[in-house]
């Protein structure tokens, strides 16, 4: 099984890089059909963690979304993931809030990276969409 964690933007990542900033993105295309991602800029990218919530931080504007998603593949590149929207999370970056199935929660302001870091910010059963607005 491999396990791939893509995340589709309104713009493309590129523009970001020309300012100086440099993180671990490769082109998502080949996957694009496969995914159930809106957004027309597809990146896979190494996982999920502190420094995933960083970059999303300093490279999303007010009024960005950006959809996260884990696709894993299966014996001869059969998928195993699958699109359960009740699941979905949304994650306000502006406004420090993390939402589930289970309900909307706020998160510390003053260490709102950390804890975000610690909680599901993405699954192979549901796309979560980080906004800032």
């Amino acid at each position: 099984m491999t396990s791939h964690y893509f995340i589709a933007t309104m713009r493309p990542i590129e523009q970001f890089h020309l300012k100086g900033h440099d993180y671990p993105f490769i082109s998502g295309e080949a996957y694009k059909k496969e995914l159930p991602l809106s957004l027309p800029y597809v990146y896979e990218y190494g996982s999920e963690d502190s420094k995933f919530i960083t970059f999303l931080d300093e490279f999303m504007e007010v009024g960005d979304v950006v959809e996260f998603y884990i696709y894993e593949e299966g014996k001869r590149g059969r998928p195993l993931s699958v699109n359960l929207p009740d699941e979905a999370r949304t994650i306000n970056l502006l406004k420090k809030t993390y939402k589930n199935e289970n309900g909307e929660f706020r998160l510390d302001e003053s260490n709102w990276k950390e804890e975000l870091a610690r909680k599901t910010t993405a699954s192979k059963r549901s796309i979560t969409t980080f906004v800032k607005y």
